[in-house]
């Protein structure tokens, strides 16, 4: 890892507990600032990285420029979910062509194995409190959900532990903040949601220096 990338990594680490203590403490105009902040500062770490494949790197950026969207408008007030969801759905499209240049059958299939164990844990419940939303909402989420569940696959193809790692705490973040927002409080309610967020960024960054 270069001088830069680390010294951006740790901007993007000092941001993201900033914005921890901001949702804990319910300030929404921090959270508004450090938020972005965190994305932003990976998008620098993936812009200082060394890798030999700069497509996939324009790749992996465009992926975080896309969650910076999704960040912004979900955080705006009056926003609507649907926009902030789409702008997710386009960066775990990229996260997919990113990580489809090293996919591997074989290990792939643990990823197959941990997505069917969270969908029949998670997925009948929440759409069913998603449906009295409207058929656009269920739409939209049930597309995410297949979309996201295709991008953790693809990471375990890559056969990197950071990869999987980073597909399973984007995973569990947002299955977590989509309960909290249909069905019920979860765990750790939206500090967690955004620990595992962050967590989920940071790893499938750093997987470009892999």
């Amino acid at each position: 890892m270069t001088t830069a990338a680390a010294v951006l990594l740790a901007i993007a680490a000092g941001a993201a507990m900033v914005d921890w203590w901001a949702v804990l403490r319910d300030r929404l105009g921090v959270e508004f600032l450090a938020k972005p902040l965190v994305v932003i500062a990976l998008i620098g770490v993936a812009l200082a990285l060394e890798t030999d494949d700069n497509v996939v790197r324009g790749i992996v950026i465009a992926a975080l420029g896309a969650s910076l969207v999704g960040d912004v408008v979900l955080m705006t007030p009056d926003a609507r979910f649907e926009v902030g969801l789409f702008a997710f759905l386009v960066a775990h499209l990229l996260y997919i062509a990113a990580f489809m240049r090293d996919f591997q059958i074989e290990p792939a299939l643990a990823g197959v194995a941990i997505v069917i164990g969270v969908a029949f844990g998670v997925v009948p419940e929440l759409m069913a409190a998603v449906r009295p939303r409207g058929p656009l909402v269920t739409r939209a989420v049930g597309a995410y959900v297949g979309v996201i569940c295709l991008m953790a696959i693809v990471a375990f193809g890559t056969a990197v532990i950071v990869a999987a790692i980073g597909a399973v705490l984007f995973v569990a973040s947002d299955a977590l903040l989509a309960w909290n927002r249909f069905v019920g409080p979860a765990p750790g309610g939206r500090v967690l949601v955004h620990v595992l967020y962050h967590g989920a960024q940071v790893s499938l960054v750093l997987w470009l220096a892999v």
